[in-house]
């Protein structure tokens, strides 16, 4: 994977400890932190930098990735992060508002989603790659958004996106270049109508919850 220059395990516990996520005898193990960056508000941070997710504390399946990525690496885990293409339909996210739907009028809107391969250290007992998505918060459950709720490493999570390709990130490129570098070449045009629509999703999201 893409290496932070710096742990992140610490930073991250005190973050979420001063904003009171975290009691101050309590770690971040691999479920306390999957939770932690899935409850994350869904917007975009002003950087993917798993570090500036972590003190901004906010992110889209991009920043919660690497982010989450780097956690489980530093807990001791192998992971591999996917990137895949998919789009927004009226049939496949029939969860969205009117004024969402209303965008996909004139088609679909392609994205190119990310997500997690996981697995833990080799001795240990079923050993198996297990898929981990940590895209939606809890929260957004009452939206009819397909939230995973339980780290389970027996079982695979639902993607937060109906996949249509998948790509596996190279380990020795920085994540969010190669993910630009699909979005260039596999959504071209329709960019500018993607960042349009993902920034009112959040927007609509971050709405709807409590604060």
């Amino acid at each position: 994977m893409y290496h932070p220059p710096m742990p992140l395990l610490p930073t991250f516990r005190d973050e979420a400890r001063r904003r009171g996520l975290l009691g101050p005898d309590e770690t971040v193990d691999a479920a306390r932190a999957f939770a932690l960056v899935r409850d994350m508000p869904y917007r975009r941070a002003s950087s993917r930098e798993p570090h500036v997710t972590t003190t901004e504390w906010t992110g889209t399946c991009s920043g919660k990735h690497y982010l989450l990525q780097a956690l489980l690496e530093e807990l001791g885990f192998a992971t591999m992060l996917i990137a895949c293409t998919h789009e927004f339909t009226v049939e496949n996210s029939p969860w969205l508002p009117p004024e969402l739907l209303a965008q996909l009028d004139d088609g679909p809107i392609p994205d190119v989603h990310q997500f997690l391969r996981v697995q833990r250290g080799p001795t240990h007992e079923g050993n198996e790659w297990k898929t981990v998505d940590a895209t939606w918060p809890l929260a957004a459950r009452a939206l009819g958004l397909p939230v995973n709720e339980h780290w389970d490493e027996a079982r695979e999570m639902q993607v937060a996106a109906d996949p249509i390709e998948l790509f596996h990130t190279p380990a020795d490129i920085d994540p969010q270049s190669y993910k630009e570098q699909i979005i260039e070449r596999e959504i071209g045009d329709q960019a500018a109508r993607r960042d349009r629509f993902i920034e009112a999703l959040s927007d609509w999201i971050n709405r709807a919850l409590p604060a």
